[in-house]
């Protein structure tokens, strides 16, 4: 062999011992949650997205069940049980920074690995072509580690639903409706924003 030929050889055999190009390695636990949220193309997708979120505690999903202003040129609007409103009045200036906040806040709150359940009954839909009207009582369970947070609220809702530039539903209006004696949604948003 000639010198040049051995020295090749030599720099090929401790290029392969040192950088371990032929070994396997130990895999690694995925950094991210596992999320159902899917391109919300009808309400219903919309409405399962929402509740999903809540489920997995996935705060960029559950954001992404309200309208993005750069996507549609309409702002989102809440409008808070009144009852809840005597009690914080920063449901008065709610917006979806705020909706960000209450959510991560929510979430820091509840028991790891207890989801949090949205249950929608007596459901009323108005669908049109590029907006609906979606009305629910709903029942909202969660697992607070503050034992002074109460684990029900109840209520009923009305979402105004628009599609998007990109054909995607998303929520554009919110009312929050007391009813029965348990605290409604908009209380838990206000104890949490």
């Amino acid at each position: 062999m000639h010198k040049t030929t051995v020295e090749i050889f030599l720099l090929l055999l401790i290029f392969m011992n040192g950088c371990d190009l032929l070994s396997t390695r130990d895999s690694e636990e995925p950094n991210s949650q596992r999320s159902t949220f899917i391109a919300a193309s009808t309400p219903d997708i919309l409405i399962d997205n929402l509740k999903n979120s809540l489920k997995e505690k996935v705060v960029e999903n559950y954001l992404a069940c309200f309208v993005d202003e750069s996507f549609l040129n309409k702002p989102f609007t809440f409008k808070p049980s009144a009852g809840a409103v005597s009690k914080f009045q920063s449901l008065l200036n709610w917006d979806l920074e705020s909706e960000r906040q209450y959510f991560n806040n929510l979430k820091a709150s509840t028991k790891e690995g207890i989801p949090i359940t949205l249950e929608l009954t007596n459901e009323f839909n108005s669908p049109q072509i590029d907006s609906a009207i979606y009305q629910y009582d709903y029942t909202l369970t969660l697992s607070s580690n503050d034992i002074s947070v109460q684990s029900i609220y109840q209520g009923s809702l009305k979402f105004v639903l628009s599609r998007d530039s990109r054909n995607q539903w998303v929520i554009t209006s919110w009312e929050d409706i007391e009813r029965n004696e348990q605290p409604s949604w908009s209380e838990l948003k206000g104890r949490f924003n």
